[in-house]
């Protein structure tokens, strides 16, 4: 399904346009009409906001718009009601099926969105599609039957990790350094090294419990008894090493859609109109909203930036320092006007249990090591699991709020690290009242 060239996807609110445009995973536009037709809305002067979103969850169009749906109604519910207020809503649709995750129910994402209206997504069957996808055939095949296989010996591993390591491509600098692909030896060595992720006490959701189990890492239980580990011992389970290696793809994709179609549609609503610019990611959308801010230089800062559990390193916002580098998205802060808010919560599974797994490439002084949540047990620890670090003089901490809470927040610090343990359930559960009230506090308080 295309969106029309002709009319937004629906009106929004008193009067706000929502457009979807749609893209491919190497950021060619897949609606160009669209395209050009927002691109004219920017240019028509008629709007005071634009606001673009990027997902981090779609396996189809259908279940995709249901979401965008529902979080949108939820942010334009909360704007105020100015007269001459009038926003331009922008959904980037892009192929992130990696991250429709086992045993995701529509209520992870708000509890009154209903059953999902498609067929269910096996998780590991999309992951391996895709990491086929950049294969060779006869690579593809052989991936495949690997990957079928309960547990793989030493010999096995060791041929699944050399058919993978050619995917391990840089996804962006977000460590501000520059990432050199592993080697065979040394992917599959991280695969048997990696221990099983083990639940540490979190703290409670102020409403009902509803557990995480959109987990997109090692450790749900699927056809083969135990745990989903990557490395037990000698052995290991495949398709955990197959969806380690569908992250780095994720990463990369993201990237480019952000560096090449998000981030020119950032830069011509900066210079063509002189509404106010909101980007929101979620998921691997954060690393799109980014890489678009990031990418090049800006005629003017976008005015806020809102990230909702977002899957990129904790340390992107870094100083340099100690003979580090900056982390790759430090120059966004001086790219956006208003602040950052970002959130975190102890109970997103995949980004507190699996993303750094995914991610190191060596075992020596990266190696991951046991920590009490909050504090990040690696280098490769994801943001929307721990918060930022390596950027204390630049970031204030505070709680994500209920609806109608106060925010006290510093204006010379604009990162803003929002622990959403107490109201985000899980890595997808992001359109609640709580993430919809910190919009309106970001914009307009």
């Amino acid at each position: 399904m295309t969106t029309s060239a002709l009319e937004p996807y629906r009106t929004v609110g008193r009067d706000d346009p929502f457009w979807i445009l749609q893209y491919d995973k190497k950021g060619a536009s897949r609606s160009p009409e669209t395209l050009e037709r927002v691109r004219d809305a920017l240019r028509s002067g008629e709007f005071t906001d634009v606001v673009v979103f990027s997902h981090g969850w779609n396996n189809d169009w259908e279940t995709a718009t249901e979401r965008y749906d529902h979080f949108v109604d939820g942010v334009v519910g909360q704007f105020p009601d100015e007269p001459r207020r009038r926003a331009l809503l922008v959904g980037i649709f892009w192929p992130s099926a990696l991250l429709v995750l086992p045993g995701e129910r529509e209520p992870d994402f708000a509890s009154d969105i209903g059953e999902p209206t498609g067929a269910p997504v096996d998780p590991d069957a999309a992951a391996l599609d895709d990491v086929a996808a950049e294969l060779t055939p006869a690579d593809a095949a052989r991936v495949r039957e690997l990957a079928a296989q309960p547990r793989l010996d030493p010999g096995g591993t060791a041929e699944l990790a050399e058919l993978l390591a050619p995917l391990y491509r840089s996804a962006g600098p977000e460590l501000g350094e520059s990432v050199v692909a592993p080697d065979g030896p040394t992917l599959a060595a991280s695969w048997q090294s990696a221990p099983p992720p083990v639940d540490s006490p979190v703290p409670a959701l102020d409403g009902p419990d509803d557990p995480d189990d959109d987990d997109f890492g090692a450790v749900i239980p699927g056809p083969h008894d135990g745990p989903r580990a990557a490395g037990f011992g000698d052995l290991i389970d495949p398709r955990s090493a197959v969806r380690g290696a569908s992250v780095w793809l994720m990463k990369d994709r993201a990237g480019r859609v952000g560096t090449a179609a998000v981030g020119p549609l950032v830069r011509h609503a900066l210079a063509e109109s002189q509404a106010r610019v909101h980007l929101m990611g979620h998921s691997f959308g954060a690393k799109v909203v980014l890489s678009a801010v990031a990418a090049q230089p800006v005629a003017r800062p976008v005015h806020s930036m809102l990230l909702l559990q977002p899957a990129v390193n904790h340390l992107c916002f870094a100083e340099a320092g100690n003979g580090e580098p900056a982390g790759g998205y430090r120059v966004v802060l001086d790219r956006v006007e208003k602040g950052i808010f970002s959130t975190y919560s102890a109970h997103d599974k995949p980004l507190t249990q699996f993303f750094h797994w995914a991610l190191r490439r060596d075992g020596d002084l990266r190696e991951p090591l046991p920590a009490p949540w909050p504090d990040p047990p690696s280098v490769y620890a994801a943001l929307g699991g721990y918060g930022p670090h390596g950027a204390e003089a630049s970031t204030q901490w505070h709680a994500l709020q209920p609806q109608g809470g106060a925010y006290q927040l510093d204006p010379e610090r604009k990162l803003v690290a929002l622990d959403g343990t107490r109201g985000i359930a899980g890595h997808s559960a992001i359109s609640v009242p709580a993430t919809w009230w910190a919009f309106r506090q970001l914009v307009w308080s």
